[in-house]
């Protein structure tokens, strides 16, 4: 699946071929440490690689990908820093900046360096859909919609630029846009749940009872639960990036997804228990099998450990 942010440290390889046999030997053992989800070995590769070649800008930018896995985002600020003064040119460099400040939560400076992107490459539609997620955070969705209106004029089967502008359509109270756009992506299964909400939603407003605050509960009984989505088979599957109680935590890994290219939802049940699950969901497969390739690749790509799961249940 198509990733968001190029993170990947993979396709800077092409840059090295001249290196010295010792150092290539350490930038590709770095790469190949940061494949396996190895993310403290790839960082010990990388400074080994800085210690011989402190010039060496895509050993910074690596280093900082690699500390940006483990989620020390101030130390691959400082990398990603210490390579734009090496080489400002450097390819992706401000995209992964904006990547860190919006992990940091400071969308102001991740947009800067989102617009150095855009005026760098202003074909770059990825750097306007992640520019709309920074000033959605900030609440300024009519500039957000902007630039997922541009990022659909460069790309118009960009799925996740589709349902985020109907997200922001929908949460400005724009429903008859918000479902136009849902329809447009209709195929995918985040915009047909999505659709599905909206279209109650509406219906509901005729009702004088007044907007309940609690997500609706799936029990978990097996003859109440309804699948997902509607589809000509009964057996379809889904991966599971994660189970949480706290929808917090479930919403930071909805977003990791969804920032890397996968479309995320949560799931919301409730156990004999009683205890409320916030499930992150990934991905519809017909069949097990294609479930487990995507599952390799999840893996590899992000280092989540993923369950295969029944579409729409536990």
């Amino acid at each position: 699946m198509k990733k968001i942010i190029s993170l990947i440290v993979l396709t800077l390889s092409f840059y090295t071929i001249l290196f010295a046999e010792t150092e290539k030997e350490f930038f590709d053992n770095g790469v190949l440490f940061f494949k396996q989800g190895h993310y403290q070995q790839a960082v010990d590769q990388f400074s080994k690689l800085i210690e011989l070649a402190p010039d060496n800008a895509d050993a910074y930018k690596n280093r900082g990908v690699s500390r940006m896995k483990q989620e020390k985002f101030d130390l691959a600020i400082q990398d990603f820093e210490k390579a734009k003064e090496l080489f400002p040119e450097l390819k992706g460099l401000h995209s992964n900046l904006g990547v860190a400040w919006f992990y940091k939560q400071e969308y102001e400076k991740a947009i800067e360096n989102y617009d150095i992107e855009i005026k760098m490459a202003p074909e770059n539609h990825v750097a306007y859909f992640n520019r709309a997620l920074c000033l959605a955070e900030l609440g300024r969705n009519k500039e957000a919609l902007d630039d997922l209106s541009q990022t659909l004029t460069l790309q118009p089967d960009f799925y996740l630029a589709i349902c985020y502008k109907a997200d922001l359509l929908a949460q400005q109270g724009d429903n008859a846009k918000a479902v136009e756009t849902y329809e447009a992506a209709i195929r995918h299964t985040y915009a047909s749940e999505k659709l599905a909400e909206l279209k109650q939603k509406i219906k509901d407003i005729k009702n004088i009872e007044p907007p309940k605050n609690k997500p609706e509960i799936k029990k978990i009984e097996p003859p109440k639960i309804k699948p997902e989505i509607k589809t000509a088979s009964n057996k379809r599957y889904a991966l599971q990036a994660g189970a949480f109680l706290n929808p917090e935590n479930a919403n930071k890994t909805k977003k990791e997804l969804l920032q890397y290219g996968y479309d995320s939802r949560i799931l919301v049940l409730q156990d004999t228990k009683e205890r409320i699950w916030y499930l992150v969901r990934t991905g519809d497969y017909p069949d097990k099998t294609a479930a487990q390739k995507s599952r390799l690749s999840l893996k590899e790509e992000l280092g989540i450990k993923s369950v295969i799961r029944p579409f729409g249940s536990w």
